[in-house]
């Protein structure tokens, strides 16, 4: 009975620490050096380029946040939809 506790406690826990580990694991990646290659450079059309891609995949991940909520927003509905039957 003490442990249901201790259990309910830590696995929360674990998960916010892989999170955060992998947040800062991630920041030696190649991506990151990259763009601090990018932030250095000289030239504006590099820079440009950056905004562009960086522009794209911003809109590419809110899309899918967006088909995300929507999925959770059906599964909301759907025991309303059934409830006469």
């Amino acid at each position: 009975m003490e442990m249901d506790w201790w259990d309910k406690m830590m696995i929360p826990m674990r998960k916010i620490w892989a999170k955060l580990s992998k947040r800062v694991v991630s920041r030696k990646t190649g991506l990151f050096i990259l763009h601090q290659d990018v932030r250095t450079c000289e030239y504006e059309d590099v820079h440009i380029l950056w905004d562009l891609l960086k522009r794209n995949e911003t809109q590419l991940t809110r899309k899918r946040k967006e088909a995300s909520l929507w999925k959770f927003h059906w599964t909301k509905c759907a025991p309303l939809l059934y409830r006469d039957v």
